[in-house]
């Protein structure tokens, strides 16, 4: 079995000398999210968000970045996981004074399987159900409840809407990543939960892909703004 956690964490430290580990990770995310969302969106911000950050690195280095973000597709792939949660804590990027600890997926899935039997009912009643992350580090939580559906025999790329939202960019982009590779439906926030301080939202293909807001009741459109597949651009809260 191929150890993908290892694989990426070489080929992130040989990426660029001139850069922490820190700076290297985050223009990955970076570059990974708005290269997810641009097809979707089309939108001249992002490609410009994209540009950016891409300036600063050679085409070579370009290419190591797509190498590394298939790296993260053949690792959810092989496996339902927080895997950028992984790389995070185990390139000690939460450090002690922020105060970002993830908590391991093993406890995440149990935690969801703890509240997994509500899903039969709710999707008795209607045919999605939501989920909201008010502070979703990199999406561990989210994954594990999606991990349990799937177990469950429900499709969650179909039946389930979550909202995530997180005040730290790193966590606002591995959560989007993440999700938008395993094909969850989602509106992830960059922002405070507690004093409703939004900055800049995404959705996830699959939101676009299966038609979510059709599928949401009328008072769940009016939270997402009564906003249309095609009028949706990289929204501004």
């Amino acid at each position: 079995m191929t150890d993908y956690l290892k694989e990426f964490n070489t080929i992130l430290r040989d990426l660029d000398y001139s850069k922490n580990t820190v700076t290297k990770f985050s223009d990955f995310l970076s570059l990974s999210a708005y290269s997810l969302a641009q097809p979707f969106y089309n939108s001249k911000e992002i490609e410009e968000k994209y540009k950016d950050v891409s300036k600063n690195y050679s085409l070579p280095q370009l290419e190591k970045f797509a190498h590394l973000i298939a790296i993260v597709t053949l690792a959810l792939e092989e496996k339902m996981q927080d895997f950028l949660g992984q790389i995070f804590m185990s390139n000690d990027m939460g450090s002690g004074y922020k105060g970002q600890f993830f908590t391991p997926y093993h406890v995440s899935k149990l935690m969801s399987e703890m509240v997994g039997y509500n899903v039969k009912v709710d999707l008795e009643n209607k045919e999605i159900i939501t989920l909201s992350e008010p502070c979703c580090g990199s999406g561990g939580m989210v994954i594990a409840f999606a991990d349990s559906m799937k177990e469950s025999g429900y499709n969650y790329q179909k039946n389930l809407f979550v909202e995530a939202i997180d005040i730290d960019d790193l966590c606002y982009k591995m959560t989007y990543i993440q999700l938008a590779l395993l094909g969850i439906p989602a509106r992830v926030i960059k922002g405070n939960t507690i004093t409703m301080d939004f900055q800049e939202v995404l959705y996830t293909p699959m939101f676009f892909i299966n038609n979510i807001a059709g599928k949401l009741s009328e008072r769940t459109k009016e939270n997402l703004g009564n906003i249309t597949t095609n009028q949706l651009n990289l929204f501004k809260i």
